[in-house]
């Protein structure tokens, strides 16, 4: 038995905020119904516990599908995990400020491999209806505004490698790595522009091009640069093809779109 064994009684909401931090912890993400159906609290008990354990720091929640997930909770799932848990728990509340200013949808791309994958969007948050990119949704690298911003930015070293992995894929959307000069230009291009532009032809599907699969999207991305020059990520503004030209969107939504990405830097503090 304990030497310490005080005859009181324990704080049952301490308890109840306990067993939520331990369960979002355990699933790495949860709805709110989910907690409710694991914990057996009812909803509003949780809401209340959620706000309070946000408010500590203790979990953050996403954007993309409201799920509540742990804030820098240690794990077994390795450092580049925590690292892009990290990069959305920072992207969230700068995606939600950016919405409200310039109102089109943004989403927070990071490379996989020699692609680019959506970690965080707040397009179920937008004034627009705009077709959903789910968590993890694969995005062309050469057609696409983030990943032709990725490319522009990134260290040389880190672009020569995906271009390489580019050149030596059979995917119909990976042809353009073949040809270096065109390849060249475009990325010259958006270093000289400060940001990637969605290639004309590409309609969103990875490997078809516009006239056979169109989302009707058009999109400006800019990267997310640590202080070392690491690019962590990039972060886009999606808009509806036709009703807003590139000049304008540039106008309206480029300068919140760096300053989104500036504070998802400082808030991984060159991480």
């Amino acid at each position: 038995m304990s030497r310490w064994a005080p005859k009181v009684k324990t704080i049952d909401a301490l308890a109840r905020g306990l067993a939520v931090l331990d369960e979002v912890r355990a699933t790495q993400g949860a709805s709110l119904h989910e907690l409710h159906v694991s914990t057996g609290f009812a909803k509003a008990t949780l809401l209340r516990i959620l706000a309070t354990l946000q408010s500590r720091g203790l979990i953050w929640r996403r954007l993309a599908d409201d799920y509540f997930c742990p804030a820098g909770a240690p794990d077994a799932r390795g450092r580049q995990s925590q690292a892009l848990d990290r990069l959305g728990q920072c992207a969230a509340p700068a995606l939600d400020r950016l919405q409200a200013e310039v109102l089109w949808p943004s989403d927070l791309a990071v490379r996989r491999a020699s692609a680019m994958i959506v970690r965080e969007t707040n397009r179920n948050q937008s004034y627009f209806t705009i077709r959903r990119d789910n968590i993890g949704f694969r995005i062309n690298m050469l057609h696409s505004a983030v990943g032709r911003a990725y490319l522009a930015f990134c260290a040389e070293k880190e672009r020569e490698s995906v271009l390489a992995a580019l050149r030596r894929s059979r995917r119909e959307g990976d042809a353009l790595a073949h040809d270096s000069r065109a390849v060249a230009a475009m990325l010259e291009r958006t270093r000289r522009l400060g940001y990637g532009l969605r290639d004309q032809r590409f309609g969103g599907d990875y490997d078809k091009p516009r006239r056979d699969q169109n989302d009707r999207l058009e999109a400006l991305a800019v990267p997310i640069v640590a202080p070392s020059g690491r690019v962590y990520g990039c972060v886009n503004v999606v808009w509806i093809q036709g009703v807003r030209s590139v000049d304008q969107m540039v106008e309206q939504c480029l300068d919140p779109l760096r300053c989104a990405a500036q504070a998802i830097s400082a808030g991984m503090g060159g991480r």
